[in-house]
């Protein structure tokens, strides 16, 4: 109840390792192991006793797992490594780790949410030679691209990242840790442990088996902070204060949490990580009594929350401020090259304004402007800037849904329209990061549902009062009846965005999902009553409680066959055996045309209908021009494409001899994400299908079967994962991809998984016959 019509998709296969080539290039089996914790848990925290026994004894036991491990992991102190314990951290080694993560947030507001990763590679006599960030879910790892920056000068020296590399059998990829490998350096430095479930830890031991000192910056500092040089600063000859060493490492741990604390939330919640952010008056209005909402805050407080908006994979509110506000929900930055947040409205009887209605809404401020003019539509309705879903329940106005589906907008049906339920179906959806907009009516039950992870109230040195009734407040009901019962923030910071103040800070334990709510939300210790609601880390709680859910699934993992899996799904490039997603950052070489060998190759050419010209364009790469060919054949000459993506959506247009298809191919191969690809080739296909080839509807399922098996040839550890499935169903477990997924009500065709087992008996074939 409360989610899409569909039956429960197959379950999450867990997370078993296989027989895969390791760093070194021997043939063995690496197995998933717990990694240690980031801290130790002084003191477990005491339950309430009207929570149920199971509940108490899961929180305190894992509480009390986390102290003991943390106490016996102290520096180099994992039993596989075969040398010399790292020296204790440096203030320099803290200050590339800060910088990681600097680097590691470049991609924002360019790329969809992702795992942000960064590194910085320093030399045997400490000068930086070489700084990276992975751009985007499909972006070439940032340790690869950092060894291939250094050129060879980092041998022997150190290499600082935020986030713990991809790598190991669930992951199907290895190659973050082969470039640690190949750049040679002796020693890697770690801010944070990777939270997802198989691939935790991963990292950290095959780099020790290769040789390589690896130490985590939250186990080897947090854990043990008297370990801490007091060298001499050269420029000023006085020994430095270890007191200002361990206040550096607490804000650099910090540091690297708040980079990916998204990742972080959705593995502690099994959501994604939800922003609340409102603007309010002095008096807590965000509206006059009629409406008017133009403008709370100012203009640099505007700027900061469209910055936000960047961040998120889609920004959502409720039917009320479609109908007041008719808003854009847009980042306001032109130009291509950049992320465009999904909008989304939640309305239960879709009581929203049509396609052809006005819509000036009532908090524009605008009115005298139009005077004489026509009146505007609802902007969500025009998805040319970007896309908009509408959720609502089953059967609400159907024909206005198919109205908006003809427009580009999607309709999703749920059988309750609840936040919880939006919540979990974007999650299975991929989404990392939401960004609320929407009025008390929504926000309250939000609230009640344990959706909100972090608030952003943006306070305006104005009164606003009422006039005639009551004005609207940022949050409506949630039963709360006592001020004893308010929810306490935690985390809290400060900010001045010109006259405008914005208080943030995160919700309490008790107030989530998940395992952050299993392990915390029932202490009757409250941090924020201890330390005060500033200097409180609630992210780092939501780290334990990942690491929590990571380690029971590797111990479950060790007690289940590969051989009796239910199903083996992928969707999302960053997740588990997300080497399969056409999104994963696995290159391949492909003709620039493709065209089946049974078939000759010039039926594919279509003639442009508005020129007549018969000479097919193409790209010539040594002078990055468009060419005349009088030959009706296709190019031939391999290219390397950044993923599977970029190769499928440039086929569209592969052989049209029409500069623009010639163009939209280039741009879409250059493009510096998959999902930027799609959005080209997408966007292209449907504002021009006279540049689409003729034969791609019978054609796309081949383009994109010898893709993949490109991708499966050209990298070994994508087979491994392939193989590793045994005999399962693999399916692509996307909720709104009823082609190529499996779909909300696992009736898709799942052609993508399918391609995948035929690529599996044919490996089984082809090594049954060696």
């Amino acid at each position: 109840a409360g989610g899409p019509r569909s039956p429960r998709s197959p379950s999450r296969p867990s997370n078993l390792v296989a027989p895969h080539r390791t760093v070194g290039g021997a043939q063995g089996y690496m197995w998933a192991v717990p990694c240690p914790m980031v801290r130790a848990v002084v003191a477990p925290r005491v339950l309430d006793t009207r929570q149920k026994k199971h509940e108490k004894k899961h929180a305190a036991s894992a509480a009390v797992r986390f102290a003991m491990r943390a106490r016996r992991c102290g520096v180099g102190a994992n039993a596989s490594t075969s040398f010399a314990s790292p020296p204790p951290f440096t203030r320099d080694d803290l200050e590339h780790v800060l910088r990681a993560v600097e680097l590691s947030t470049g991609s924002d507001g360019l790329t969809q949410p992702h795992p942000k990763s960064g590194c910085v590679f320093v030399s045997v006599d400490g000068k930086v030679v070489a700084e990276s960030f992975q751009m985007g879910q499909g972006g070439t790892r940032a340790e690869r691209l950092a060894e291939r920056a250094a050129h060879g000068t980092a041998k022997g020296g150190v290499a600082y990242l935020n986030l713990e590399p991809v790598h190991g059998p669930v992951a199907g990829e290895t190659d973050a840790v082969q470039a640690l490998v190949d750049a040679m350096v002796a020693r890697v430095e770690i801010g944070v442990a990777h939270p997802v479930a198989g691939l935790r830890g991963q990292a950290v031991r095959a780099l020790r088996l290769a040789g390589v000192s690896v130490r985590v910056l939250g186990v080897d500092v947090e854990t043990e902070p008297i370990n801490v040089v007091a060298d001499r600063d050269a420029d000023r000859g006085t020994t430095r204060d270890a007191d200002e060493s361990v206040t550096m490492s607490k804000e650099a741990a910090t540091a690297c949490r708040l980079a990916n604390r998204a990742l972080l939330y959705r593995c502690a919640t099994g959501l994604p990580f939800s922003v609340l952010k409102y603007a309010m008056t002095l008096d807590g209005k965000i509206a006059t009594t009629n409406g008017h909402s133009a403008w709370v805050t100012g203009p640099t407080a505007r700027n900061e929350v469209w910055r936000e908006r960047a961040k998120a994979d889609a920004v959502i509110v409720g039917g009320t401020t479609v109908r007041r506000d008719n808003p854009n929900l847009t980042t306001r930055v032109v130009g291509e090259g950049r992320h465009r947040p999904a909008r989304i409205v939640l309305s239960r009887e879709m009581n929203l304004p049509g396609i052809d209605e006005k819509n000036l809404g009532l908090g524009t401020g605008d009115e005298d402007d139009l005077i004489g003019q026509p009146f505007p539509k609802t902007n969500l309705w025009d998805t040319s800037e970007a896309p908009t879903i509408v959720m609502t329940t089953i059967g609400s106005r159907p024909a206005f849904q198919a109205q908006l589906r003809e427009c580009g907008v999607e309709v999703i049906e749920f059988t309750e329209l609840t936040p919880l339920a939006v919540a979990r179906y974007l999650a299975k959806r991929g989404f990392l990061q939401l960004f609320w907009e929407c009025g008390g009516g929504l926000t309250g039950p939000a609230l009640v549902d344990g959706v909100m992870h972090r608030v952003m109230a943006f306070v305006a040195p104005k009164i606003i009062g009422t006039a005639g009734g009551p004005a609207p407040t940022p949050v409506g009901e949630t039963g709360l009846a006592l001020m004893t019962d308010a929810l306490q923030l935690r985390g809290v910071t400060l900010g001045v965005h010109g006259a405008d103040v914005l208080i943030s800070g995160y919700t309490p334990a008790k107030a989530v999902t998940g395992a952050l709510f299993e392990l915390f939300g029932g202490a009757l210790e409250n941090p924020v009553d201890t330390i005060g609601p500033f200097a409180d880390d609630p992210v780092l709680d939501a780290e334990i409680a990942a690491a929590s859910l990571a380690d029971s699934s590797a111990a479950k993992n060790e007690r289940t066959d590969d051989s009796v899996r239910e199903g083996f799904t992928f969707y999302k490039a960053w997740d588990v055996h997300g080497a399969l997603s056409n999104f994963s950052p696995h290159p391949i070489d492909m003709p620039l045309d493709w065209a089946p060998a049974s078939r000759p190759e010039k039926e594919s050419l279509k003639e442009n209908k508005e020129t007549g010209t018969t000479d097919r364009e193409s790209l010539d790469e040594d002078k990055g021009a468009v060419t005349q060919n009088k030959e009706t054949t296709f190019e031939t000459t391999t290219r390397s494409w950044p993923t599977v993506e970029h190769f499928y959506q440039a086929q569209k247009f592969a052989g049209v001899r029409d500069e623009r298809a010639v163009s939209a191919i280039r741009k879409i191969r250059a493009a510096i994400s998959p999902e930027e690809a799609a959005r080209i080739g997408r966007t292209t296909m449907r504002s021009f299908p006279e540049l689409v080839r003729r034969d791609w509807n019978e054609l796309k399922m081949d383009v994109m079967r010898a893709a993949v098996r490109a991708k499966t040839k050209a990298h070994p550890a994508v087979a491994a994962l392939v193989i590793r499935s045994a005999n399962s169903l693999i399916a692509e477990d996307s909720p709104h991809d009823f082609i190529w997924g499996t779909g909300a009500d696992g009736t898709g065709t799942n052609l993508l998984g399918v391609m995948f087992m035929e690529i599996r008996d044919e490996m089984k074939q082809s090594s049954s016959e060696l």
